[in-house]
């Protein structure tokens, strides 16, 4: 394995092509979280934000080509500001830090109904069977996830087997699953 990397590596150098360029090519892609914004230091480009799953508190810098969405059309930096509810795709590096390439102001969750099939209580996973038998969803609730019942705040325990839900979630790009919402809904 060392062998071929030093290949690589003379080739790549042989060839005129940068060696962190050849490095880096087709393996980068950016973390993707959701959260809301705690605080913006304008003097510095930096933010700091709650991430909804897992549950930490990240600093992420403003990348000088960083793109800002509203409703999926550009806009610009002043959709940062405490409380704000934002999709953040970044790159997390050793020398730079966290270095923020798009935000999106109130994203909006992917929703799906179904019936519950499955709770694993201690790790914040439920199991719906959508339509027919054959399609299923698995979700992890966020930590900071919100139940409702009835338009009324619920929790976690008033989950049962069977009971019809609507849950709203967030689908990352190489992550699982996870709820900001569950609503439970009256049978049917």
């Amino acid at each position: 394995m060392f062998r071929l990397t030093i290949v690589y590596l003379i080739a790549v150098s042989l060839l005129g092509i940068s060696v962190d360029y050849a490095a880096a090519r087709g393996r980068s892609f950016p973390i993707e979280i959701t959260g809301s914004i705690v605080n913006f230091d304008r003097a510095n480009q930096a933010f700091t934000i709650q991430v909804d799953e897992p549950a930490r508190i990240l600093t992420i810098a403003i990348g000088r080509d960083c793109k800002f969405k509203k409703y999926g059309a550009p806009t610009a930096e002043q959709i940062l500001r405490r409380g704000a509810r934002v999709k953040v795709s970044y790159f997390a590096t050793i020398l730079t830090g966290n270095i923020a390439v798009e935000i999106e102001l109130n994203p909006i969750p992917q929703i799906k109904r179904g019936i519950v099939e499955k709770i694993e209580r201690r790790d914040r996973k439920l199991t719906l069977r959508l339509g027919d038998e054959s399609c299923h969803l698995v979700v992890r609730w966020a930590a900071n996830a919100r139940f409702v019942k009835r338009d009324r705040t619920a929790s976690a325990t008033d989950l049962r087997r069977d009971m019809p839900v609507k849950v709203s979630y967030f689908s990352p790009a190489f992550e699982t699953n996870y709820a900001v919402k569950i609503e439970i809904e009256r049978d049917r």
